[in-house]
Formats: structure tokens, C-alpha cells, sequence
């Protein structure tokens, strides 16, 4: 078992419905019987005649997944995003202006990503792709723990997790397991911009965007959620949903206000039962039956009881006059 102070570098936890997973680092073992499992994959596919890598990029232009004006597209976003890493190194501009600088980078790289997307899946189906996708399956199989015990998710290893891809917990952890091994966290705290903006507190230990008070917003600033959505704090700490535009909303993402009727041109409210379907009206001019049942029974029953104290009164005026 590994130490506590080793915890932080060889696992990752994450939670599920009350119950807390984790994947840890692979053992030597399981390295080794990935690695073959990785030889045996890459020899069946090309045996098959799959795509090699070096192919790859002749493969895009002749199925116009990647063309010259996207290059040049790609191209141009790689020079601006330097030319931002060289304006947040030298400084001299406002800190508002950097801050800025910094985040149209880290869009600029996301849509390089968008552009590499296809470049990445007609990867995955070449045969270094479909080998190091069967090494993956085989390491997460093996490193998906309760995190109480560290006893194995998919006792069978690749075979469980084959026919359990869908599940939740796989999902969630196969996501984890790839943040683990390939280190992409320390990547992406090292990026210039995610540095500059961590270094003046405009992001959270998540990357996450916040305010001088740490509350998480968006791009343009928007106090927002956990999950992305837009609130609005109140003085005492709470804080509610509201729409872009700071209106409030319930749980269901429709506006929280108390109707008004319309008005006609005279200023005066409409009658909107007249706007009704048929069967619409008939419902509303119904009246509740149980309602005025049991208010008759109440008001009997107030009736009996008055009687009855009537006639627990009577013996008692008699008695004080004879």
C-alpha cells in the first residue's frame, strides 16, 4: 500500500454517488503485459493492411480532412498564441490588458485542438492508434480501485472493462487514469498563460476563472456554479440562479417572477380565459366538490358540538334558580 505522502502522485480519487474510486499508478507487471498486449494489437493491424502513422497525413488531404487554408488557419493561431507568450513575458501593459492577452491564448489553443480533431480521429484507427488505445484499456482495467481497499473495480481486468465502457464509474476513471498517466495536469499549469494567470490569482488551484474574492466566474466575469451555470450571491453567503442577463431563475431554468395579467389598449387587464380552449374553460369554471362537501360537514359539525353545550348548560341555569 502507498504511503500518505505518496498518495498525491501515484492515484487519483474521485467520487460516485456516495462511494470514492481511485486509479493508481500501474505496477511493472501490468506494464509489461500491457506492452506486449500493445505488440500483439499493432502486428494484428497491420497484418489487416490499417493505416501507419507516417501515412497519415497524405490520408487526410485525400479525404480533404486537411486542407491548405486550414494549415495556414492553424498556422496563424500558433504565431498568435507565441506572439501572446512574448507580451506576457516582456510585461509593461496593464494587468487587465495581460489578463486578457492570456485568455484569447488559451482559446487561440483550444481551437488548434478543434483543428487536430481530425487529424486525432482518423489517428485512433491507424495501427499505432488501435495499439497504444489497447495498452490504455489494458492499464486502466488493472488500475481502477475502490479507494477504501484498493480492490479491484473489474476483478477480470480488460475483459470486464469491455463490456462495461458505458458505465459511470469507467467513464469518470478512464478520464482520470489518462490525467494520471500522461502528466497532461502538469502540462497545462505550465502553459504561459495558465502560469501568469495563477501567479496574479485570476484562476483557482483547478484553472478554474475566479474573482478578488475567489468566487468562480466566466470569461466576461459572470459569477457562475459548479456546473457552469450563472448565479447571483447574496449578503449572507447564499447565492441563486439567474439567467446572462441576471434574472432569476428556479431550479428548472425558467424565470422566478410572480405573473401579471396583460393589458388591452386601454390599459386594462385581459380576460385570458377567453383565449382558453374549450376544455381549458370548463375546467377552470368547475368548482371543487370536496372543498364545499367538507365545509358543510364542518359547519354540521359545529352546529352538534354548539348544541351539546347548550345542553350540558341548561342543568346548571336551572339548578342556580331553584
Amino acid at each position: 500500500m502507498p504511503t500518505e505522502n505518496s498518495r498525491a502522485t501515484d492515484r487519483r480519487e474521485f467520487d460516485f454517488e456516495g462511494t470514492t474510486y481511485a486509479v493508481r499508478v500501474p505496477k511493472v507487471q501490468e506494464i509489461k503485459e500491457a506492452n506486449e498486449m500493445r505488440s500483439k494489437t499493432f502486428n494484428e493491424s497491420l497484418s489487416r493492411g490499417d493505416l501507419l502513422r507516417d501515412q497519415l497525413e497524405s490520408e487526410l488531404r485525400k479525404r480533404n480532412l486537411w486542407t491548405d487554408d486550414i494549415e495556414m488557419e492553424y498556422q496563424t493561431l500558433r504565431r498568435e498564441v507565441l506572439d501572446g507568450e512574448f507580451r506576457l513575458q516582456k510585461g509593461g501593459i496593464k494587468l487587465k490588458q495581460a489578463k486578457q492577452v492570456a485568455l484569447e491564448m488559451s482559446e487561440k489553443r483550444n481551437k488548434m485542438i478543434d483543428l487536430l480533431s481530425s487529424r486525432t480521429d482518423l489517428d485512433s484507427n491507424t495501427c499505432e492508434g488501435k495499439a497504444d488505445a489497447a495498452r490504455f484499456n489494458y492499464l486502466f482495467s488493472c488500475c481502477l480501485v475502490y479507494d477504501e481497499n484498493d480492490e479491484a473495480y473489474f476483478p477480470n481486468k480488460l475483459d470486464d472493462y469491455l463490456e462495461n465502457q458505458d458505465d459511470p464509474v469507467a467513464v469518470m476513471g478512464a478520464t482520470e487514469f489518462y490525467y494520471l498517466i500522461s502528466g497532461a495536469d502538469a502540462l497545462d499549469e505550465n502553459l504561459p498563460e495558465n502560469i501568469f494567470l495563477k501567479k496574479f490569482k485570476f484562476v483557482d488551484n483547478k484553472l478554474r476563472l475566479i474573482d478578488s474574492e475567489g468566487k468562480l466566474t466566466d470569461s466576461d466575469g459572470k459569477h457562475i456554479d459548479e456546473n457552469g451555470l450563472y448565479i447571483k450571491w447574496k449578503e449572507d453567503g447564499t447565492s441563486y440562479n439567474v439567467d446572462a442577463n441576471g434574472r432569476k431563475v428556479n431550479d428548472e431554468g425558467r424565470f422566478d417572477v410572480e405573473p401579471s395579467p396583460f393589458l388591452d389598449d386601454d390599459g386594462n387587464p385581459v380576460d385570458e380565459l377567453q383565449y382558453s380552449s374549450d376544455e381549458e374553460k370548463s375546467k377552470k369554471s368547475k368548482k371543487p366538490k370536496k372543498s364545499r362537501k367538507k365545509k358543510v360537514e364542518v359547519v354540521e359539525e359545529t352546529e352538534v358540538e354548539t348544541e351539546a353545550e347548550l345542553a350540558e348548560s341548561e342543568p346548571q341555569v336551572e339548578a342556580e334558580v331553584s
